[in-house]
Formats: C-alpha cells, structure tokens, sequence
C-alpha cells in the first residue's frame, strides 16, 4: 500500500498544535497554496463529512474516521478506485522540549493507489507522491509559524 508522509518540529505543546490544527476558519490566515480550506460538515465525529477545497486543485467530501486527542483522520475516497486515508497527528517531540511533533501522513488503496507510490511508471505519471509530499510540507511550514507566532507566511 503506497503511502506519503511529512512532519515538521513546532515550538508548542501537542494539544495547542491539535487546537490551532483544529481552528479550520483560521486556514486562509496562514496559508493558501495547498488546502484553500476546510469546512466540518457536521460535528467533528467519526462518520461525519468534513469538506476540503484544494488551491487550484477541486475539493472532496472526506469522512472523518477518526478525533483524538493525539491525531485526526479523514478518509477521501473515489470508491474501489481511489482511497486515502490522511492522519494529522500531533506528538509530544523527543527533540523539542515541550513541544510537538506535527505529521501528516496518509496510505493510499484502491485500483490507481499506485500512482502514489515511488515507482519508476508512477514517476511517469507525475510522482504524485513527492508532488503531495512537498505540498504537505509548505502547509507544515506555515502551520508551525502560525503556531508559534500567530501569523501568516507573509508577516
């Protein structure tokens, strides 16, 4: 099963991280070139939908699978073609003290799951994999400055 992953270090303690990471409206305040936003469509439970608009790149309905105080999960789905199941987890650091370890990562199923993956034909099909990797990146970049600053990438 494919699968992608980025994490970064935030100067912040985990429930703080998870609180700001849970403040969906704040999005367009601190960033704005891979997720555009993110609505609940309901309470965030499992079973629940949660709308997620990407930059230039459509939206999905996801469904929440799982809200906890350590990570929060959403599964999007094109049934038996296309799943991913994205974790945001947020982690007491072993490296920051009193801070966080901020990770997303998501496993990938389904018929095309392999264009997510790190072969040579899915690098011909556009490495989707690195391209959500790097995406997933910036969004951690400017999540760690909003957490630990308050501002946006352009302050």
């Amino acid at each position: 099963m494919p699968s992608t992953a980025a994490s970064i270090e935030i100067a912040c303690p985990p429930q703080v991280v998870r609180e700001k990471f849970l403040d969906f409206a704040s999005i367009p305040k601190y960033h704005s070139s891979f997720f555009n936003s993110i609505t609940p469509l309901g309470p965030l439970e499992p079973k629940q939908k949660i709308r997620v608009v990407f930059a230039g790149m459509g939206k999905m309905d996801a469904t929440v699978i799982s809200n906890k105080p350590e990570a929060f999960t959403w599964l999007g789905s094109l049934p038996y073609i296309f799943s991913g199941a994205h974790t945001f987890h947020f982690t007491p650091s072993t490296t920051t003290p009193g801070g966080t370890t901020f990770k997303q990562e998501e496993n990938f199923t389904g018929a095309l799951s392999w264009l997510m993956g790190d072969s040579f034909v899915a690098k011909q099909f556009g490495d989707m994999g690195k391209k959500t990797e790097k995406n997933w990146e910036g969004y951690n970049k400017d999540f760690k400055k909003w957490c630990e600053t308050g501002k946006g990438p352009e302050a």
